[in-house]
């Protein structure tokens, strides 16, 4: 993400959008009521900071280049996202008198939403001035100036003073992903330019296809070689947040979104079945059959309740007796092929993920059970509109997965010799 700081303000980007919409700068300004050159100057700041021209005036009005045509629809998807926030009741209260949304959204500035994203994340008006490098009474004043314009309370008192209440932590997660749609628009302007210097941002969930992530981004950088991709790996509950703040464009792993984040989208993409792993010189290893009594004789390694894989852990012993151990809890790869290379513990891994073991390697055991079922997929935010960059990598990705898929459906059941060679060293 850019530096904030170099972006266009919110005051700047109203002027462009009434103008955009009004087709008149002096419209503009009655609607916005302010005075024409302020108008204008505010325009010629954005075109300035963003080295293009947005606007050309004719002799019947004000009207958009082709680079304005590409910034408004962004712009205007930012303010709706503001409004859409103000009118969500879990924010707060609906706006009562004469205030409407829109006349509400109009008043709130980019330094109220510096300082309450701030504190929201940072849990504390102490830590959130340090961060933003202000006094603490000046982040106070920019907060109850914000309390005051949307005139819902956003803050609460406790043990260590002010902290943000949970309609405010809302809030600022909105409003931070309204803000992501001036990124995306200039971005889109950049490749229009044939300037493909964008960055998308991955969230891996641990244990997922990371060979057809990284075959996807090796093709995407080929093609765009000034574009960057980032990935944070890390548990899904952090990477899910980091999704829908705006900090990640896309999740990649096993689909799992919970009921309640309705403003998230799963896509699958392709199959990918837990199978039981064991070192290659496990007493089992050898076995032509497999049955839940021989399994449940060993300790397990798997990740702590809830993860998708311990949860078919859990139901593929379900009313079983004796129930296995798991003494080890880690999502960790490393700790895995540690532990799995030097005891006889067992684990869940994902077919595609044993595929590609490195050269320690291990064996899937010839066993099978309908709730060892895994899809894998992206998830992403349900009103996100990928630009032109994004697109391109996503279908890369469903490239690959197609493959990855048509091979899957296409391979015959393995015999246990098969299954043991498929962890060859790759």
């Amino acid at each position: 993400m850019r530096d904030e700081h170099d972006l266009p303000s919110l005051r700047q980007l109203r002027a462009f959008e009434a103008v955009a919409r009004r087709r008149s700068i002096g419209a503009a300004a009655r609607d916005l009521g302010l005075s024409q050159p302020a108008v204008t100057q505010m325009v010629a700041q954005i075109e300035r900071a963003l080295a293009v021209s947005l606007l050309e005036r004719g002799r019947t009005g004000t009207y958009l280049t082709a680079l304005g045509s590409v910034l408004l629809p962004r712009v205007q998807r930012l303010f709706a996202h503001i409004q859409s926030a103000l009118r969500d009741p879990v924010v707060g209260a609906s706006l009562s008198g004469r205030e409407t949304t829109k006349s509400v959204e109009n008043k709130i500035t980019d330094t109220h939403i510096r300082a309450l994203t701030a504190v929201a994340e940072c849990g504390s008006f102490e830590a959130a001035a340090r961060k933003l490098s202000i006094s603490q009474p000046a982040l106070h004043r920019s907060a109850r100036d914000l309390e005051r314009v949307i005139r819902r309370s956003l803050y609460q008192r406790m043990a260590r003073g002010l902290a943000p209440t949970a309609q405010a932590r809302e809030l600022a997660r909105r409003l931070k992903v309204a803000l992501r749609e001036l990124d995306y628009g200039i971005d889109e302007i950049r490749t229009v330019q044939g300037i493909f210097t964008a960055r998308i941002t991955i969230g891996n969930i641990p244990h997922s296809g990371a060979h057809l992530l990284s075959k996807a981004i090796n093709q995407f950088l080929a093609s765009y070689p000034a574009a960057s991709v980032q990935i944070l790996d890390g548990p899904y509950e952090p990477l899910l947040d980091a999704l829908r703040v705006g900090d990640l464009d896309l999740l990649f792993g096993v689909l799992r979104r919970p009921a309640w984040a309705t403003d998230v989208k799963e896509e699958f993409l392709f199959s990918n079945p837990y199978v039981v792993v064991v070192r290659r010189r496990h007493p089992l290893a050898r076995a032509r059959t497999i049955t839940l009594q021989d399994l449940a004789r060993y300790d397990w390694i798997l990740p702590a309740r809830g993860a998708p894989r311990r949860e078919a852990f859990e139901r593929l012993f379900a009313g079983s007796s004796p129930s296995p151990v798991v003494s080890i809890e880690t999502t960790s790869s490393a700790i895995y092929k540690s532990v799995l290379a030097t005891t006889d513990r067992i684990a869940l891994l994902s077919t595609l993920e044993t595929q590609f073991a490195e050269p320690e390697g291990l064996s899937m055991l010839p066993f099978d059970s309908p709730v060892l079922a895994r899809v894998d997929g992206v998830a992403s935010r349900a009103d996100w509109q990928p630009t032109r960059l994004h697109q391109r990598f996503l279908d890369l990705l469903r490239g690959q997965a197609q493959e990855h898929q048509r091979s899957f459906e296409q391979s015959p059941s393995k015999s246990r010799d098969q299954l043991l060679d498929v962890t060859q060293p790759v």
